[in-house]
């Protein structure tokens, strides 16, 4: 899940080769694959380089067609294509059930949802932490049309704390619309949150994404936002990260993400058991006016990634406002947990007092 991808598309796994996978490839198949390849590249994400890639793997056509192992193949053309352009997004594949963009059967349907239900729509945990503080541990974005109303139930659980942290250490991204749903919830007022450029037959074309207009649950308004961050937070969860930094509505906390800021239109079929995937698209923030492609999100408070959660949550402990005053019960908890935070986060994962 590190592409990004407008609209979400459901990337299925293939594995028509798998019983009868190529050994050897000939020379017309090299060809075709080649052809199909070059003219794919037309709507890479960034015109100047198009062509260039676009000449390199025809010029090098006679290297191609040297190789007889088809996964050398797709290794020799993934290696030219990242070395010209400078992107590890560009990938060719053999064999490896890339997934495929298409429409789903009822029962690769039924499996998704299954699997989305399984890992409760990617929301590995939403709970209150001793001192009145939310938290919230995402794993990825699920596109399954159930994740609205477990976001709002998480939203729901986490309203009346003094302050959010967001995990997203461990989140490889996937839908970009549930993680504008994610975002809806924490302005009061739509809010462009960025666009995407696109390119198609050649033409540039930009999209607007806006925050939701409604949402399910209660919006978490006036309060501190802490995102953790590591280098295994992706595209969607870059997005979120970068989105709610610039609009200045939280903070990072972590060390710096992967850098995966291009978006894909999906998996493309170059036939004979070859895929490729081909950015065609980039964020563009409507404050920074660029992305995080490459450079991934900054940390406001740079830690390491293992010591975020702790790091933030002494932080919010200590510098976090109650919103509600006069209970001695709630004052007591917070307290005890600003003396020993690590303690408090103990107590939280095993239940010991």
């Amino acid at each position: 899940m590190k592409m990004l991808r407008w609209p979400v598309a459901i990337l299925l796994t293939v594995s028509c080769f798998a019983g009868q996978r190529l050994q050897s490839i000939t020379s017309s198949q090299t060809n075709t694959i080649v052809q199909k390849l070059a003219h794919d590249l037309s709507d890479y994400v960034f015109p100047e380089m198009d062509h260039t890639l676009q000449a390199y793997i025809t010029q090098h056509s006679a290297e191609y067609l040297a190789i007889k192992d088809p996964k050398s193949l797709a290794e020799k053309l993934t290696d030219d294509l990242r070395a010209v352009g400078h992107d590890h997004h560009l990938q060719v594949t053999f064999g490896e059930e890339l997934g495929i963009q298409k429409e789903p059967t009822p029962e690769e349907k039924q499996r998704a949802h299954a699997f989305d239900e399984a890992n409760g729509y990617g929301i590995r945990s939403a709970r209150r932490l001793p001192g009145n503080i939310g938290y919230i541990d995402l794993a990825y974005f699920s596109p399954d049309e159930g994740a609205g109303k477990v976001v709002a139930a998480a939203m729901q659980l986490i309203n009346g704390t003094d302050a959010l942290i967001i995990d997203l250490r461990r989140n490889g991204g996937g839908s970009g619309e549930t993680a504008t749903a994610v975002l809806s919830y924490f302005f009061e007022e739509p809010r462009q949150l960025s666009s995407i450029i696109e390119r198609k037959n050649g033409q540039m074309e930009e999209r607007q994404k806006w925050t939701m207009p409604y949402v399910a649950g209660p919006r978490y308004i006036g309060k501190p936002i802490y995102i953790l961050t590591s280098s295994h937070t992706h595209s969607a969860a870059e997005l979120c990260a970068y989105d709610l930094q610039s609009m200045q509505r939280a903070k990072i906390v972590g060390s710096r993400t992967a850098g995966d800021a291009n978006s894909s239109k999906g998996v493309i079929n170059l036939g004979f058991g070859f895929t490729a995937l081909i950015p065609n698209g980039q964020t563009k923030s409507p404050i920074t006016h660029g992305n995080w492609e490459g450079t991934g999100v900054q940390p406001d408070i740079n830690v390491n990634a293992e010591e975020a959660l702790l790091t933030t949550y002494t932080k919010v402990l200590r510098e976090t406002k109650p919103s509600i005053t006069g209970s001695e019960d709630l004052a007591q908890e917070r307290l005890k947990a600003a003396r020993d935070p690590q303690a408090a986060l103990n107590q939280e994962i095993d239940g010991s007092r």
